[in-house]
């Protein structure tokens, strides 16, 4: 099994050279011979052969260069966090030798590492990518709004973190604070009555039998927000969901109003641990699966 592996990584350096026509990958050294061995330096020379001095090619290789920053990020996943930190960060230093190229790098990582549609979301990569464009001295400080504005996004509530508190009013009016739901894990949900996709999770949640079983054995709690103004809407949904789910609205507005959470889009997941640091940002029922399955 273990050749199996290692024979499979050996031709990871062959299968993405192809993906990217002409993008020339560093040589690993024959003396390295484990995979993480090899990854680890793939991830820190990847860049090697590449003249990021070249403003032309994001232009006329955009293409090619996208399916090569592709399939370094797909890397990532193979090394560890700091590595990944070091040679992102490395990126964004060589690349800013031109405004195209560290304009080209951070829309792609953007694309890749923040979009909520994209499949490689990742906030916690992104993280060097904004920093290197908040520092850079190339860009003015209106260049620099956005990328600000997301490192601050990014970092509130991250992973690692204890989540933000709030206080959440049930329907018979009583107040009650996130920190003070006793709960071995808790499925935070930020959710609108209005948004489909909302009620399709909300019906996938309740209908899932693992989740139940750990909410019924009291090792897990659903906590359901509705963030919003509207509470005709709110009260006419409560009624409807899950009487195992603790089902609430932010009456004061804190959650918006000292934005203490990001919500980019309904619904929004978030999972916590016993002491509230979390463990999920904005994630999916299959990624809260891989890490309940455990309990």
């Amino acid at each position: 099994m273990k050749k199996l592996i290692l024979s499979l990584f050996l031709g990871m350096a062959c299968l993405l050279q192809a993906a990217a026509q002409d993008f020339s990958l560093p040589q690993i050294p024959d003396t390295l011979r484990t995979p993480s061995a090899r990854a680890s330096y793939l991830v820190a020379h990847y860049w090697d052969n590449f003249s990021f001095a070249d403003s032309l090619q994001y232009m006329d290789r955009a293409t090619e260069l996208e399916q090569a920053v592709v399939n370094y990020v797909d890397l990532f996943r193979l090394v560890s966090p700091e590595e990944v930190t070091r040679s992102l960060t490395d990126v964004m230093q060589q690349a800013s030798v031109s405004l195209n190229g560290l304009y080209f790098f951070y829309n792609i990582f953007e694309k890749y590492l923040y979009d909520l549609a994209s499949p490689m979301r990742n906030e916690t990569w992104f993280i060097p990518v904004l920093e290197q464009m908040k520092a850079s001295p190339r860009l003015s400080a209106d260049d620099k709004i956005r990328p600000t504005m997301l490192l601050e996004s990014v970092l509130k509530n991250r992973v690692g973190s204890v989540a933000a508190d709030f206080t959440y009013t049930l329907a018979d009016g009583t107040p009650h604070t996130l920190h003070s739901l006793p709960s071995e894990q808790t499925l935070l949900l930020f959710f609108d009555p209005e948004c489909d996709e909302c009620h399709a999770l909300i019906e996938a949640l309740s209908s899932d039998e693992a989740l139940n079983r750990l909410i019924t054995a009291g090792k897990l709690s659903v906590l359901a927000v509705y963030p919003g103004e509207n509470l005709r809407y709110w009260k006419t949904m409560q009624s409807h969901m899950p009487k195992n789910w603790t089902v609430a609205y932010d009456a004061s507005q804190q959650i918006y109003g000292q934005a203490l959470y990001e919500i980019l889009g309904f619904p929004a997941l978030y999972l916590l641990d016993k002491d509230k640091k979390v463990l999920l940002k904005d994630t999916s029922l299959e990624k809260i699966h891989e890490i309940l399955h455990t309990l």
